[in-house]
């Protein structure tokens, strides 16, 4: 009986590999082309991550000379350190202006798609900041509210709005408004961009429609503009939410991380325990931490994208 369930194992195991060698065979052309994104991912993505990974559980100087064991201790270390919180708290803030820009987007959206003349032109104005590198931006911004020479302050104190120019840098709330505000100014567009091509799909059908029917701007927006810009929503914020949260050029450019830690988003934190400090397992282990938030937001709205997919397949 031994002997028989052996022979059967061995044929099943010979016909998967027939099956294997046959599949290579058929579609050989489309594995090669696979290949170089197969080796990319290989050893650009996933060999890094995993060493990132084993170097969390290391004291691991930027030398990388006689790395320590330390198991758990720099997570711990973490959880235990108040600026840590102040941190996460920073790149939740970051996180919540996503929608802002959001909001920004899908009204930008909605009036362009409404123009008769000029669509062009206006599209291509809202999208420049977009067109600029963040360091740019980020430059641009430095001079326009710098409190002694910028011209934002100085017009305002002309003005009679302000007395005294305001120097955002030196406290917390107002430093992590101006980093989300200029991160704002300058992803918006992204957004924008996806959502005008899916506001534009809709048929003129439904607005002529719900014209007839006597609905008014706000009805047709919220029953008919809305419901067909789910997905469209969806894939926009959720991309553009998880660049937010790893962002740290503009962040560190306009306030390196201070005043203390108010603006260290996780991904400055990073980059200031392995590049500042030298310490790379303290560094990756925060990255640990900011791949779960990520990771949290992204299973989040794959869940609604399912869910946004299946309304749609049975209406």
């Amino acid at each position: 009986m031994s002997n028989v369930t052996a022979q059967r194992q061995e044929t099943t195991q010979v016909s998967r590999v027939d099956r294997f060698v046959g599949a290579i065979r058929e579609h050989w052309f489309s594995y090669l082309l696979f290949l170089p994104t197969l080796l990319y991912l290989v050893f650009l993505l996933w060999i890094p991550f995993f060493r990132g990974v084993w170097m969390s559980f290391h004291e691991w100087s930027s030398g990388g000379a006689n790395p320590t064991w330390v198991g758990l201790e720099n997570y711990i270390y973490l959880l235990n350190w108040d600026p840590f919180y102040t941190s996460l708290q920073a790149t939740l803030g970051f996180g919540i202006a996503t929608f802002f820009q959001l909001v920004l987007a899908v009204a930008a959206a909605s009036l362009v798609a409404n123009l008769d003349k000029f669509k062009a032109i206006v599209s291509t104005g809202l999208i420049i900041p977009y067109t600029m590198p963040p360091v740019v931006t980020g430059t641009i911004w430095l001079y326009l509210l710098d409190p002694n020479y910028g011209p934002i302050f100085g017009y305002l104190m002309e003005w009679g709005v302000i007395s005294e120019p305001i120097y955002w840098s030196s406290s917390g709330l107002p430093a992590l408004s101006v980093v989300s505000g200029v991160l704002m100014w300058t992803f918006w567009p992204f957004m924008f961009l996806i959502i005008l091509a899916s506001r534009e799909s809709i048929p003129d059908e439904y607005y002529e429609t719900a014209q007839v029917y006597g609905s008014n701007r706000v009805q047709t927006f919220l029953r008919i503009t809305l419901p067909q810009l789910k997905s469209a929503i969806l894939v926009a914020l959720s991309i553009r939410l998880v660049w937010n949260l790893a962002k740290v050029s503009q962040a560190f450019q306009l306030t390196q991380g201070g005043p203390g830690y108010e603006t260290s988003v996780l991904g400055v934190l990073l980059y200031r325990f392995a590049y500042s400090d030298g310490q790379f397992g303290m560094g990756f282990a925060v990255g640990m931490f900011l791949l779960a938030v990520t990771i949290g937001f992204v299973a989040l709205f794959i869940r609604e994208f399912e869910k946004a997919r299946k309304e749609g397949s049975t209406a």
